[in-house]
């Protein structure tokens, strides 16, 4: 195996666009060099890129505990693991499966490591005065008058938390499969869109009531002709569901459920938008956003893009705008065309077999 100062060396050249494009995130990023750095020393003895404890220990103790960053900063620090890892499997210093592992790892535990690095709870003294120095630097550059305004701000936010704390406690998932099952049948129209893309690229869909995120995840994999080689997962809320068969782990404030343990239809009633995301390497994020119930009875009726809908058509494509990027081609920026009546077939074909 090469060096570790040649694995970093080599990553950091092969990786340079990346490093640019942190520079709108990070004010140094120099210092993600030292992350690199500082976790490959931990692996110095055994040159295992494979120890799922020493990255563990790393990425939720060790960082949030002595890493001085601003707070939109954290991200960064996320991202250039990841691509850390992706390069190491690249470069077969890792197998498919462990790079898999690790990545779901990550990904798991993303919103934990965030709110550790923002929690004083976690943070060592001397990172406590670092950082009490680089906000009290902050406010002293700043003219009186805005001083004035960000505190006022905060004042006012700090009232509107400690609101929703107290009324947002909800026993989630609800217990509303008996009211759907008696409620008179009805299809959700969603709007989805993939985020990160300009001019936008979205689909407009419209699914069964009852059909759980299992089944939304394969709408979405048809809609944007995806293969559905990849993990994924729904952001409920608090909640997290993941497909049936994964080691299901509760993390920070958030928990985890089956995807097919819950409808559209259930989560809407309580949520106007969540969130989705695919392929933990690429990284595709997705908001979902709840637009319209129309019930069965109701689409014949319509005057518009509905009228020629039947219930036993769903799902459908009702519309949409630009070509998805292929499987695996997030630094290839390879997109394939949007083509609505290939995709509408290919939901006449799941329903069909």
């Amino acid at each position: 195996m090469a060096s570790l100062d040649d694995i970093i060396d080599n990553f950091f050249q092969m990786k340079i666009t990346e490093l640019n494009d942190y520079n709108e995130h990070i004010d140094d990023p120099a210092s993600l060099v030292k992350i690199i750095a500082e976790l490959t020393d931990r692996m110095q003895d055994t040159q295992d890129f494979s120890d799922k404890g020493q990255l563990e220990q790393y990425y939720l103790t060790d960082l949030p505990e002595n890493m001085v960053v601003f707070p939109d900063e954290v991200l960064a620090i996320h991202e250039v693991l990841l691509d850390f890892y992706q390069f190491l499997q690249e470069n077969g210093y890792l197998t498919a499966a462990v790079y898999k592992d690790l990545l779901l790892f990550l990904q798991k535990n993303k919103h934990r490591f965030i709110n550790r690095m923002h929690d004083k709870q976690f943070w060592s003294q001397e990172k406590r005065t670092s950082m009490e120095n680089l906000d009290q630097e902050m406010m002293d550059a700043m003219p009186p008058e805005v001083n004035d305004l960000f505190q006022s701000l905060n004042n006012i936010f700090q009232e509107e938390a400690n609101t929703e704390q107290k009324d947002n406690v909800i026993d989630f998932p609800s217990n509303k499969g008996e009211k759907l099952t008696n409620a008179a049948p009805y299809a959700i129209q969603l709007r989805i869109d993939l985020l990160g893309f300009k001019p936008p690229i979205w689909r407009r869909v419209l699914v069964p009531f009852d059909y759980t995120l299992a089944d939304l995840h394969e709408v979405i994999q048809t809609c944007f002709e995806w293969e559905d080689e990849h993990l994924h997962q729904f952001i409920v809320g608090r909640m997290y569901y993941e497909p049936a068969g994964m080691d299901f782990d509760d993390f920070g404030d958030f928990f985890t459920g089956d995807t097919s343990s819950i409808t559209v239809g259930e989560v809407f009633e309580q949520f106007k938008s969540i969130d989705y995301i695919y392929d933990f390497g690429d990284d595709w994020q997705h908001k979902i956003k709840f637009e319209a119930n129309i019930p069965y009875a109701e689409l014949p009726k319509d005057k518009g893009a509905l009228s020629s809908v039947e219930s036993e058509q769903l799902p459908i494509c009702l519309t949409g705008r630009q070509g998805a990027p292929v499987e695996d081609s997030a630094d290839q920026e390879e997109f394939a065309p949007f083509d609505i009546d290939r995709i509408n077939k290919k939901f006449i074909g799941y329903l069909i077999f």
